[in-house]
């Protein structure tokens, strides 16, 4: 309100009932889904980064050739078997949840056909009692101007795709600097300590192996995710350009959702250490697209 007068009439149905109870629910639910998959994701990494460590004292340390060696080629197998699996599955269950949370702010229906049957609402209930984070986390959670519908959904599925790729793409970069320092790290050591081609891999790259595969996973998942968003983001934008009426944007949106539901099961979500690095400067970029949108809009 501002000079007494009465408050503005919000427009968009997504900024009118994100922060309301039902909406605040599926936000819980979500949150903890997808550190539920960090959390899974982090425990591989660390697994594997450990006995990376390991190989790189066994190159100075004779004794812990055997059994490192050995750990590293066990856990590899139980990485790329199992233990990926059980990363995979939760990435889905938190990926469900977000595309319940999304078709219902966006008022598109549930694509039974991809996406199978909709979660249970006490099973959301029972994952938002969970939430033990600040309630300030989760309002306001899409960040947009107030547009009409469908605009306002346009609206934040651009904000999904172009977020979405630049965070993974950046992410991916980073995996594959670190990725590769380790493996011109083990040459190195292998060149210094004289060993040979046996011994370079025993000492180094076995105990290393679940590391790289790990490396290599996430390098393909994200780039081939961040690939996919991209091209969509693109041609959202020509459709936007083009203009169209609501019935056209419904549909655009409702095939848009179900290429973002399809990516979010891919992998999950970037650690939230390495998205809050960038977080700032990438919500100034993006808050600068929607003011572009809504110009566009004629809002």
């Amino acid at each position: 309100m501002v000079d007494g007068s009465s408050p503005t009439l919000i427009v968009s149905p997504v900024l009118r009932e994100q922060n309301q109870s039902d909406a605040l629910v599926r936000l819980r639910a979500m949150s903890v889904s997808h550190k539920r998959a960090q959390r899974l994701a982090a425990l591989s990494a660390w697994c594997s980064v450990l006995l990376a460590a390991a190989g790189c004292a066994a190159s100075f340390v004779t004794s812990l050739v055997g059994v490192v060696a050995i750990a590293g080629s066990v856990w590899a197998v139980v990485y790329s078997t199992v233990f990926s699996s059980w990363v995979d599955s939760a990435a889905r269950r938190a990926a469900y949840v977000q595309e319940l949370l999304d078709v219902r702010l966006f008022r598109l229906s549930w694509n039974s056909v991809l996406a199978g049957e909709e979660p249970l609402s006490h099973e959301v209930n029972a994952l938002s009692r969970r939430f033990s984070g600040e309630e300030e986390e989760i309002r306001d959670y899409y960040e947009i101007p107030d547009l009409p519908y469908p605009y306002d959904v346009i609206a934040c599925q651009l904000q999904n795709l172009g977020w979405g790729a630049r965070i993974r793409r950046r992410y991916a970069r980073a995996v594959v600097g670190v990725t590769c320092v380790w493996g011109v790290a083990g040459l190195v050591v292998a060149l210094s300590a004289h060993f040979d081609l046996g011994e370079a891999l025993v000492r180094w790259y076995v105990p290393s192996l679940a590391a790289l595969l790990l490396g290599v996973t996430t390098v393909r998942t994200q780039w081939a995710v961040a690939a996919e968003r991209e091209r969509v983001l693109s041609l959202v934008r020509g459709r936007i350009a083009a203009g169209g009426g609501e019935a056209d944007l419904l549909r655009l949106a409702r095939q848009v959702q179900d290429v973002i539901f399809l990516s979010r099961q891919t992998y999950t979500r970037v650690p939230n250490w390495f998205f809050r690095q960038y977080q700032a400067s990438d919500r100034a970029d993006f808050l600068a697209a929607m003011r572009e949108l809504r110009d566009q809009v004629g809002r």
